[in-house]
């Protein structure tokens, strides 16, 4: 057959059963014109699933982390319940992917990725609907008796700022929770089709040589999506939540008060997938060159994927297709490494920005930024070099095993790496004593002593956590803190300066008409550059693995369990790896917190982290749990290696039987 032949649509391409012919045109029911069949090739069907991955990696991996804390303030909720809300997403996943990947094995795969697409579009949409029903957001007036000077205040001053805080007309807006965790779950069941089935419905429809690299485009495309998404995000959150409307006068990015236009980010991407999804459903169950290629796997496949039992007809093979699956050695010790490797990335990944803020002293936007940067350069890399590793040395299942060890072991040693971290400025009563007062004392990790004799008469108690740095280079947690009696604001700079601070020392006894300015103390940071080197290496490596892993996962079981294997194996990275993962990373980083004040519903909140510990605790994470994730692909691939031994020796004694 010529190369024009293989490339010409097929119009009776049939099943492995070859019994059930498929027509192989492009179009949507009995339309499928001439002019349409130019789309009818992989190189069009790998454009058009890259788009999906991107806009949903976008999505979920990105704005969903970079809206957190937006979503928290205006929605008045927990960090605990925003936290949640991506557990909604990969219970979802794992629930619907596990039946759907099954069925798809024996089904138009096309179809299934449309549905995806789809419903991953319209649970952005819902995502976004609690801003239209909730109203304009409305921070707490400046008219409210409120304030953070040193000056008398009634006895319960406290209560009343709480008094504040839970009347008017977004007291109820802490129910549109529920519509969150619905749109989180409408997104977890389509988005989780994409992996499950996306990977097998492209693999199966290419020439087995050149499946990795089309694996190798998704990935990469899936490291894309996030990276951009969090430049993206960090730009659009420095729009007002409530735009074209300008913010009130006083409240700018560096404020607390302000809450970027997040629901922008969902919109975007809910439409894109919605477009998206069209051209998907028209694509064929086969494209052309299906059957040639199948013939090409099976030649090329492991020992253990010789046998196909055709597994995906009726829900009563499930258990025994998940039987052969969890006695597929090498298979389940792949997922066990990839469980590792994601407890990691999802705990990682959801605080990363948080991560940066609080190592680098960096704005959430800045930081957010950055992180995009080194993803889209570190992550893209990887992914590209994983699938032309696997190109360039035609490797099989066993040398694709081999890879992804070799590469956890390079992953496991770049952690070291991001020990690079900033020292801890000094922090009045969390980290160093006031200096003006004698008596003080350093206060013990995590219990900070913000009252001393210098603003004793402030009565402070009530006051919000607003960091001012005084020109002693010391922060303060108010201006009440510090003792100041006054304080000016300057729309051109955007600042307040503050004066008559009786906890402030002027260490060059120099005449100022200020004691401080509003916001923490900044110093330049020598480490960001080497730490952002070490960031990169470790997410290249990291990326690295996932072409190989996955083509190893894919060529241990047979063609008809490659989506169901997909899926068995997403189930168990979402609820054991996914899940959790958040939980422990987000248990460490709480130990390294050394300032928590306590809101008016009760919950706590950390404001301050120590930098060296927070970088002892996010790498001795990392290091340990990707350490066992490389012992893991060792033995798969010291089965898979077992399993190819003898399957030569097994080919050489046919061989020579059938001399003999």
């Amino acid at each position: 057959m010529s190369i024009e032949d293989k490339e010409k649509p097929i119009s009776n391409v049939q099943t492995a059963d070859d019994n059930e012919p498929e027509e192989s045109y492009f179009g949507y029911g009995p339309f499928r014109p001439k002019c349409l069949q130019f789309l009818n090739h992989r190189w069009c069907l790998i454009l058009i699933v890259c788009l999906q991955v991107f806009v949903s990696g976008m999505m979920i991996s990105a704005f969903v982390g970079v809206t957190v804390s937006s979503i928290e303030k205006r929605f008045h909720l927990r960090s605990a319940e925003v936290g949640g809300l991506p557990a909604g997403e990969e219970i979802s996943a794992a629930v619907t992917g596990f039946i759907a990947s099954y069925y798809a094995g024996q089904r138009h795969k096309g179809r299934f990725l449309s549905a995806g697409a789809l419903a991953t579009g319209i649970g952005a949409i819902v995502y976004s609907l609690p801003h239209f029903f909730a109203g304009e957001y409305q921070p707490i007036s400046t008219a409210s008796n409120y304030t953070d000077l040193c000056v008398a205040k009634s006895a319960s001053f406290a209560a009343e700022v709480c008094a504040a805080e839970s009347v008017g007309s977004n007291a109820y807006v802490r129910n549109f929770f529920f519509v969150f965790i619905l749109g989180q779950l409408i997104m977890g069941a389509g988005n989780n089709l994409l992996w499950n089935i996306g990977c097998a419905y492209v693999s199966e429809n290419v020439h087995p040589k050149s499946s990795a690299m089309y694996i190798a485009a998704m990935m990469t495309v899936s490291t894309l999506g996030p990276s951009i998404g969090y430049i993206a995000g960090g730009n659009i959150l420095t729009i007002y939540i409530n735009t074209p409307k300008s913010p009130p006068e006083g409240i700018t990015i560096f404020d607390a008060r302000w809450i970027g236009a997040w629901w922008i980010l969902f919109l975007i991407a809910g439409g894109g997938l919605i477009l998206i999804s069209i051209p998907l459903f028209g694509f064929p169950r086969f494209l052309p060159g299906y059957k040639k290629f199948k013939r090409l796997r099976l030649e090329e496949a492991a020992e253990t994927a010789k046998v196909d039992n055709e597994y995906g007809h009726s829900i009563k093979e499930i258990p025994k297709a998940t039987k052969e699956l969890i006695t597929n050695v090498p298979y389940m010790l792949l997922v066990a490494g990839l469980i590792f490797e994601y407890i990691v990335v999802s705990g990682i990944g959801l605080f990363f920005v948080k991560i940066l803020e609080a190592q680098f002293r960096l704005p959430a936007y800045e930081a957010s930024s950055i992180l995009g940067y080194i993803g889209l350069g570190g992550g893209a890399t990887g992914m590209l070099l994983g699938g032309i590793l696997m190109r360039v040395f035609n490797m099989n299942g066993s040398k694709a095993t081999f890879l992804t060890m070799i590469l956890s072991i390079i992953d496991v040693l770049a952690a070291f790496w991001l020990l690079f971290s900033c020292e801890n400025l000094p922090f009045a009563g969390v980290n160093s004593a006031y200096p003006l007062t004698p008596t003080s004392s350093i206060p013990e990790f995590g219990k900070p002593i913000l009252a001393a004799t210098c603003n004793n008469d402030c009565m402070c108690k009530g006051v919000k956590f607003n960091p001012i740095c005084g020109v002693d280079r010391v922060t303060y947690f108010s201006p009440c803190h510090a003792g100041c009696t006054s304080g000016i604001y300057n729309p051109t700079y955007l600042t307040t300066s503050y004066a008559n601070c009786s906890c402030i020392k002027n260490v060059n006894q120099t005449t100022v008409r200020f004691d401080a300015v509003s916001g923490a103390c900044t110093e330049p940071c020598p480490y960001l550059t080497p730490f952002a080197i070490g960031l990169t290496i470790s997410i290249a490596a990291a990326a690295s693995k996932i072409v190989p892993s996955t083509e190893a996962m894919l060529r241990s079981v047979p063609e008809s369990q490659r989506a169901y294997a997909m899926g068995f194996n997403w189930v168990f990275l979402r609820l054991i790896a996914s899940i959790p993962g958040p939980i422990i990373v987000g248990a460490f980083i709480d130990r390294s917190c050394t300032l928590w004040t306590k809101d008016c519903d009760g919950s706590s909140t950390c404001w301050v982290y120590d930098s060296r510990s927070i970088s002892y605790h996010v790498v001795g994470t990392i290091a340990v749990i990707k350490f066992l994730g490389a012992i893991c692909f060792f033995i798969s691939w010291r089965y898979y290696k077992h399993d190819d031994t003898k399957r030569n020796s097994t080919e050489e004694e046919e061989k020579e039987n059938r001399m003999l």
